[in-house]
């Protein structure tokens, strides 16, 4: 594996690439067995920056593991040298991955100590830092069961990290990405779900949240129950949300609106129907992306001004784009694992 995938796995770690680099990287993952075992390595060091007493020995057992590679990779290249036989690739490897892997020690390092002042600034041990991840793949879905009873569908693309203090006195996820929650009741406990500056608090009820990373709102949407929605810790802009009530948080402005919505609109991806409502074609874009698990890119700006509204049943993404075709003045093709779309508005 060369220095560009080692910079994007780290890359991806740090929230920092694009939703095509994302996407490739974690194609990559599902058919590259090697390339898929340096990535947890490299994972394993990466979490240590989030809990340094558990996942440090983890972290360095890993990283142990790269530099073997590394040195099996030295060696055979100093037997091939001897043999006579050119080496100047794995050499070349070598040489910028050493350097890599003395970043990844001195992140190890500096984790650990930033991590451990931080759990004493705030009197806490640091074990209460650890989380648990759960996390799907482009076009997966999976349910997770919560020690409490709760029940989380976890859509495509999409991570939850779960506190290790979960049912001490509150029980606390983090969501990137789409869920849906069917929250066991247990009003001596709220559950709460945060989402970048957005904390969603319940007893127990049924609601969805969307919260990717790279899309401009996170909405929150209640089936059943009521949720309490704060933002940005301000508890003035605090919004109460009754069943049928969605709440749409804009990224760019800070600000929220309360609309209704319908169920199905919101929740069929839990049956396996990919619905846009209205949605703009960038977004539409990232959902086919997400749920096929292949870039797709928009390849004329006039796109941009378009919506789309539409539900398709657990078809195939060449059928779906054929029926979004009949209704819509768009064309598409398909350049290697890429999806380049074209068209205008109607």
């Amino acid at each position: 594996m060369d220095e560009h995938h080692y910079l994007l796995i780290i890359g991806y770690l740090e929230g920092k690439i694009t939703e095509e680099e994302t996407q490739y990287l974690l194609q990559k993952v599902q058919t590259d067995k090697e390339f898929s075992d340096a990535f947890e390595d490299i994972a394993e060091i990466w979490s240590a920056r989030k809990a340094i007493p558990n996942n440090s020995s983890k972290a360095n057992d890993a990283l142990a593991r790269l530099n073997k590679k590394i040195d099996s990779l030295e060696a055979s290249g100093s037997a091939s040298k001897n043999g006579l036989v050119e080496t100047r690739h794995p050499i070349t490897i070598i040489r910028k991955l050493r350097p890599i892997l003395t970043v990844a020690a001195s992140i190890l390092v500096l984790a650990g100590a930033f991590w451990l002042y931080k759990a004493k600034l705030s009197n806490k041990p640091a074990g209460t830092l650890t989380m648990t991840e759960k996390h799907t793949a482009p076009g997966e879905k999976k349910k997770i069961d919560l020690p409490d009873g709760t029940v989380v569908t976890l859509n495509a693309s999409s991570s939850l990290h779960i506190a290790n203090t979960f049912g001490d006195d509150k029980r606390e996820v983090y969501l990137d990405g789409e869920a849906f929650f069917d929250v066991k009741r247990d009003p001596q406990k709220p559950f709460i779900v945060h989402t970048g500056k957005i904390a969603t608090q319940v007893l127990g009820t049924h609601f969805n949240v969307s919260a990717y990373q790279n899309d401009s709102n996170i909405t929150v949407s209640l089936v059943q129950g009521k949720v309490q929605v704060d933002m940005n810790n301000d508890p003035s802009k605090r919004i109460i949300l009754d069943p049928g009530k969605q709440m749409t948080y804009s990224k760019a402005n800070h600000q929220a609106h309360v609309t209704d919505f319908i169920a199905e609109d919101i929740t069929g991806w839990k049956e396996n129907k990919l619905v846009f409502n209205y949605d703009s074609w960038p977004d539409a874009a990232k959902k086919l992306s997400r749920w096929y698990g292949i870039p797709v890119q928009l390849r004329d700006s006039t796109l941009l001004r378009c919506k789309l509204k539409g539900t398709f049943d657990n078809i195939p993404l060449a059928k779906v784009m054929e029926q979004i075709k009949m209704v819509a003045d768009v064309s598409w093709q398909m350049q290697g694992n890429k999806m380049i779309i074209s068209g205008k508005c109607n």
